[in-house]
């Protein structure tokens, strides 16, 4: 599926809440520029389809000027066809080199010094319908391509960015793990140092009241204490 202008604008990507990830305001900037190229981009494309549509127009208009032209008088079929080949010439400066196809038969309607005329009038009209139809495959050839080529290049970027947010959001989960396991760590040692620490107060109590019980007592018993 192709990638519109509009997906770019509204695309959204999540804010991590534990390291910062890419500057805001350079991701905005660069989705910017894609928006700009593929609007662009599109564009061209909407003109290369409105040639296209007027390179049809003008090919069905020729082809009707062609069939008038084998069935009116030769002098006819002469302005009809010197008519086609001025609007064409607006059409495409280039000159193509076509081979002539056979010449339609025409009512000869001038005399027989005149014969050659409405032949070398239906081979240029011949021409340049050959000429409409080559405008005709330039142009779906041109839009193909421009067609392929930014559909490449959104879906590269889309991937790149894809990817740029995968990496990210792995190196994201690895260093929470890394920390996690950290913590776990400094919490059994803090156990281990409160064990430690209760036997050895315990054993401290212990032996100062063994030492409290062997020692003789005052004189004079208890009442020397009071």
């Amino acid at each position: 599926m192709a990638l519109t202008p509009e997906e770019v604008v509204n695309q959204k990507f999540t804010i991590t809440k534990f390291r910062d990830g890419y500057d805001l305001d350079q991701v905005d900037d660069f989705l910017d520029t894609i928006v700009e190229d593929l609007r662009q981009h599109e564009q061209e494309k909407e003109a290369l389809r409105a040639e296209l549509e007027s390179a049809r127009e003008r090919i069905k208009e020729l082809e009707a000027q062609l069939e008038s032209a084998s069935q009116a008088p030769a002098q006819d079929a002469s302005a009809v066809v010197e008519t086609a080949a001025a609007e064409q010439t607006s059409v495409s400066e280039q000159t193509i080199v076509v081979d002539a196809p056979p010449a339609p038969s025409f009512q000869p309607a001038q005399p027989s010094h005149h014969d050659g005329v409405p032949e070398a009038d239906a081979i240029k009209s011949s021409a340049m319908l050959q000429l409409a139809l080559e405008l005709h495959d330039k142009y779906i050839h041109e839009g193909e391509v421009e067609r392929d080529r930014l559909v490449g290049e959104a879906e590269k970027t889309a991937s790149k960015l894809v990817g740029e947010a995968q990496k990210q959001r792995a190196d994201e989960l690895q260093a929470l793990s890394s920390e996690r396991q950290s913590i776990r760590q400094r919490i059994q040692e803090l156990r281990e140092f409160e064990s430690e620490y209760r036997d050895t107060l315990t054993s401290y109590i212990q032996a100062q009241l063994r030492e409290l019980e062997g020692s003789p007592e005052p004189k004079g018993g208890r009442k020397a204490l009071d």
